[in-house]
């Protein structure tokens, strides 16, 4: 008989309207992740990080999720595999004493989900909505910068541009990134700015006080890549 430990979806990630069962990660995915990380590889995505820590420990593998919605999961999975708290070093700003953190990541994260709608600028409409495949963010990856994976996602969340009387929904990631490279600064902005409003969006910041001189700051935790086995 082959000897093995089988985990059980004991446990619930609630998503907006998504409730999603999931078991723990095992020392398997652990040490695929630090692998990760040792590399030190611009080139990491999201989807290898979905085929190591969410893939492996979610029960409906086909649940479609935005970015924000993968690192929601990703904490409520390290929640129940490793820690519900997070402890870490921090040097003060002011003093730059170093102190000892340990705060629990339930209260020190919000999430916000998406509401996503029709923007009309001018004579031309978006339609907005939810990823509707995997694929579609496969290659998202910070390789570029902030700047250029906030884009290409803001791209795979239009479904269709209506325009001159027609409704366009067909169309390449490239003809799409093309068309709205062409459109006037005034029109991408105010686009731009009302789909930052409907997006979600998940933070991970803590308001510290150093014990040492009261100094107070925000540490920002959102973005931190070893954040899950910190």
């Amino acid at each position: 008989m082959a000897l093995k430990y089988n985990g059980s979806y004991d446990h619930v990630s609630k998503i907006g309207d998504k409730e999603i069962k999931f078991k723990e990660w095992t020392a398997k995915e652990e040490r695929q992740y630090l692998k990760l990380l040792e590399k030190q590889d611009d080139n990491i995505t999201d989807k290898m990080l979905y085929d190591i820590l969410i893939n492996p420990c979610i029960e409906d593998k086909n649940i479609v999720l935005s970015g924000v919605e993968q690192k929601k999961l990703l904490i409520d999975i390290r929640i129940k595999s490793i820690s519900e708290y997070l402890e870490d070093e921090h040097k003060c700003e002011k003093c730059e004493e170093t102190s000892k953190i340990k705060v629990k990541l339930e209260d020190i994260m919000t999430f916000k989900k998406s509401s996503y709608k029709s923007i009309e600028v001018e004579d031309i409409k978006f339609n907005f909505g939810e990823i509707r495949s995997n694929k579609e963010k496969e290659k998202l990856s910070l390789k570029n910068g902030l700047v250029e994976y906030i884009y290409q996602d803001f791209l795979i969340h239009i479904h269709s541009i209506e325009m001159d009387g027609k409704v366009q929904d067909k169309f390449t990631k490239k003809e799409l990134s093309d068309f709205i490279d062409s459109l006037p600064s005034k029109i991408f902005d105010e686009v731009f700015d009302e789909y930052q409003k409907m997006v979600d969006e998940l933070t991970i910041e803590y308001k510290w006080t150093c014990p040492e001189c009261s100094h107070t700051e925000t540490i920002d935790y959102t973005y931190i890549p070893n954040l899950l086995w910190a």
